[in-house]
C-alpha cells in the first residue's frame, strides 16, 4: 500500500465485483480517506466453461491469478468467496479476514417448480457441483443431473432457454446480484449441505504486510470467522477439494457451536454424514474431530475411488 492508496485484485465476473465493492464500501467506512483501485483478474477457472471443476484442478483455479497478483505486488489485496479459497493457503500469504457471512445454503432456481419434491420424474437439473449432485441423487435418484458451468447470469440463461428444468445456486450469491427473486425454494442444509465457507468473503493479502494486516482485520467478523474455522479444519482433515462431495457447515449460537459434515461418492450411493455440538473455542477441534468419524466409517476409501477414476481418465 502506496500514499494511501489499496489496490484490490478481483475476479472479473459480475458477482465477484459485486462481493469486491461490498468490502470495498466496508473498508471506506472505516478509512474514508483511503484511495482504492480495483484490479479486475480473468482467472484460468474463468476461461474454461466447458469441463466440470473436479476434472480441470477444482475451486482453487479461481483464486491463483489473484494470488499470483499480491505475490507479484501487483494489488495489495485479493478477495474471495470463502468457498472457492483451499484450506491449505501460500505460506507467503494470510486470510486476514471474513466478513460477516450472509446465507450458507444452496438455492433452486426454477420457473415452472417451487421446490425439488415438486420436480417430476426425470426433470433435468443443473449443477456442476458433485457435493450438490451427491446429495440431489441420494433425495431424487429419479432426476437427471447435467452439468453447468458459468457465471449466475449464464447459468440462468440457459434455464431461460429450457435447457434445464431447474437449477441449484448458492443463495448468497443470487442475494448480492439482487437477483432473490429467481429463487424458488432455498434448500434446508439437511437436503443439501453447503460447501465450506459459502455465503461469506474472505479477505487475503501477503504475509509481510503488518500494516495491511492490521488495518483489514478489523472488517473480521468472529462469529463467522469461528464457524468457518471449523468448517475448514473438517476439510482440511479430510484432504478435500471440488474434485469430490463434501459439505461442512457450522452455526454458531450462545458461545455454542454446531458443526456438520458429509462426504460422499458422486453417485450418491454412499453418504457419510456425522455432526459434532461444542464450545466455540474447541471449533478446529471439533472440525479435526468430525473429519476422523467420518475417517474411521470408510471416507479414505470413497476417496481413494474417485482418485484412482481420476487418474484413468486423465
Amino acid at each position: 500500500m502506496l500514499n494511501n492508496t489499496l489496490r484490490i485484485a478481483t475476479r472479473r465476473s459480475p458477482l465477484a465485483l459485486a462481493q469486491t465493492k461490498y468490502v470495498q464500501k466496508k473498508i471506506l467506512s472505516l478509512y474514508p480517506n483511503l484511495k482504492i483501485i480495483l484490479v479486475p483478474i480473468v482467472t484460468h477457472g474463468d476461461n474454461i466453461l466447458n469441463k466440470s471443476l473436479s476434472k480441470i484442478g477444482g475451486k482453487g483455479l479461481f483464486i491463483k491469478e489473484l494470488e499470483f497478483a499480491l505475490l507479484d505486488n501487483k494489488a495489495d489485496i485479493a478477495v474471495h468467496s470463502m468457498k472457492d479459497l483451499p484450506v491449505r493457503i501460500t505460506k507467503e500469504l494470510r486470510l486476514i479476514s471474513i466478513c460477516k457471512r450472509g446465507n450458507a445454503l444452496d438455492s433452486l432456481v426454477s420457473n415452472n417448480y417451487e421446490s425439488i419434491n415438486h420436480l417430476p420424474k426425470g426433470a433435468i437439473i443443473g449443477t456442476s457441483s458433485l457435493r450438490r449432485q451427491c446429495q440431489l441423487i441420494t433425495h431424487r435418484p429419479d432426476l437427471v443431473i447435467l452439468p453447468l458451468r458459468g457465471n449466475v447470469e449464464t447459468r440462468i440463461a440457459k434455464l431461460d432457454e429450457g435447457k434445464y428444468d431447474a437449477i441449484i445456486l448458492a443463495t448468497e450469491g443470487l442475494n448480492r446480484l439482487r437477483l432473490k427473486h429467481r429463487i424458488s425454494q432455498i434448500i434446508p442444509a439437511e437436503l443439501s449441505l453447503p460447501s465450506s465457507g459459502q455465503g461469506a468473503i474472505g479477505i487475503q493479502s501477503r504475509l509481510h504486510d503488518k500494516k495491511i494486516i492490521f488495518f483489514l482485520s478489523h472488517l473480521n467478523d468472529i462469529n463467522t470467522f469461528i464457524e468457518i474455522n471449523a468448517e475448514r479444519a473438517f476439510c482440511k482433515k479430510i484432504e478435500s477439494g471440488c474434485q469430490i462431495p463434501v459439505g461442512s457447515y457450522a452455526i454458531l449460537r450462545k458461545n455454542r457451536i454446531w458443526l456438520r459434515g458429509l462426504i460422499g461418492s458422486p453417485d450418491g450411493k454412499i453418504i457419510l454424514r456425522g455432526e459434532r455440538f461444542g464450545c466455540y473455542s474447541t471449533a478446529k477441534q471439533m472440525g479435526y474431530s468430525l473429519a476422523n468419524e467420518l475417517i474411521r466409517y470408510g471416507a479414505k476409501k470413497i476417496l481413494n475411488n474417485i482418485n484412482v477414476k481420476k487418474s484413468f481418465y486423465i
